[in-house]
């Protein structure tokens, strides 16, 4: 596309050459061809020679200029073509002022943005003529330029004011909401948003989910994002691998005082692994903690193993977690394999580890495995505080 641009652009300059004049079809053209390439200067100028040679662009051609100045933010530049167009009798239509209510809002100018909505209201409601009424995206510019600027509920009132019209939003028109009640810290009104737009027979897509997502996993409401997290499978969506990871982590976090949620953590934690996506390391930690708590031991010493293939640093504090729950449940040989793993990733475990297996060891009154465990620890310089049966009784 941009190629033959260019190759219609290199025609025009070659036109003299061969004693051929622009007619205006050729104007129209040029000028199209450099909003395209985002050159709507270039697509000015263009425009006003076109005009000294007497020829008079057509609605189409203007508002394509109107929306190139507009996108780059040249908005007084814009409004002098409107009012060309108004000079030689081209009637701006409701695009052409759609692409300046966008306009407005990009340059932060919401205000004058919805000042020009409600006066071409106002002149839909008092001519014959129907070519500027307001349309679904007349309000939906604006409402977007509310939401950028933190006045959503002034965007809700429009959405209303536009359904009482008899206008039928559009998934653009409610992915604003989201967006700027996200944005403001109010990612629960998305969720009355997302019921009122699927009454209305506008289908969410990706954008509307993982938008109202992020704001819920942001604002740290974990359990309405699980709830966004089961429709977006279910309707065939995929949530991002960060999302994912943040919301199995804010779950975790949750799950420690209602112990319910344990298998909800389970069927993210599941969900990730069939989607190929990564578990990151903080991730691992919360998971193994959260299955210590939950007194899901086996569990957490798998997801132990799991993180050492995957090649992430164990922290001292997971291992203290994980070998204090196996020795708490009585799992002393499982709780050495720890260490084993923790000396083959080049560590040491920590005193508080060590003092957890020789506790559990003479519990067990298994003598020789304390002193084993005490002697291991000696080895690699730690003493701890915890001493073989046999030493204590030696000492008394």
């Amino acid at each position: 596309m941009a190629e033959e641009m260019d190759l219609a652009l290199k025609l025009f300059d070659e036109m003299s050459l061969h004693s051929l004049s622009p007619d205006y079809w050729t104007y129209s053209i040029l000028i199209r061809c450099y909003c395209k390439k985002n050159q709507p200067d270039e697509g000015s100028k263009v425009l006003d020679c076109m005009i000294e040679n007497g020829f008079r662009p057509n609605v189409v051609t203007l508002t394509i200029l109107v929306n190139s100045l507009c996108s780059r933010g040249k908005i007084q530049r814009a409004f002098e073509v409107l009012e060309m167009m108004g000079k030689f009798g081209c009637n701006p239509n409701i695009h052409t002022y759609n692409c300046l209510l966008k306009g407005l809002c990009f340059v932060g100018r919401v205000e004058e943005a919805y000042n020009m909505l409600m006066s071409l209201k106002n002149m839909g409601d008092n001519q014959e003529s129907k070519s500027v009424v307001p349309d679904i995206y007349s309000y939906s510019a604006v409402m977007d330029g509310f939401c950028k600027v933190g006045r959503s509920d002034e965007a809700m009132e429009l959405l209303e004011e536009a359904i009482g019209m008899g206008l039928t939003p559009n998934v653009v028109t409610y992915n604003a909401l989201f967006n700027g009640y996200c944005k403001e810290g109010n990612p629960r009104k998305g969720i009355g948003l997302l019921r009122q737009m699927k009454e209305l027979g506008c289908v969410p897509d990706y954008i509307s989910y993982s938008t109202l997502l992020h704001g819920l996993l942001k604002w740290g409401k974990f359990m309405a994002a699980f709830w966004v997290y089961k429709e977006m499978v279910e309707v065939g969506l995929k949530v991002d691998e960060r999302m994912m990871n943040i919301m199995l982590r804010g779950l975790c976090r949750n799950s420690w005082e209602e112990g319910e949620l344990l298998k909800n953590v389970h069927e993210i934690f599941e969900k990730i692994k069939s989607w190929d996506y990564s578990i990151f390391p903080e991730t691992y930690g919360l998971l193994i903690h959260t299955f210590c708590i939950g007194k899901e031991v086996d569990m957490a010493f798998i997801t132990l193993h799991e993180m050492v293939e995957a090649g992430y640093f164990l922290r001292m504090v997971t291992i203290n977690r994980i070998v204090r729950r196996l020795c708490d449940e009585g799992k002393i040989s499982q709780a050495l394999l720890v260490l084993v793993l923790v000396f083959e990733a080049g560590k040491f475990p920590s005193k508080i580890s060590f003092n957890f297996l020789i506790e559990e060891f003479n519990r067990q009154g298994n003598v020789l495995g304390a002193c084993n465990v005490y002697g291991a620890a000696l080895k690699v310089g730690v003493i701890p505080h915890q001493m073989p049966l046999v030493a204590q009784q030696c000492r008394s």
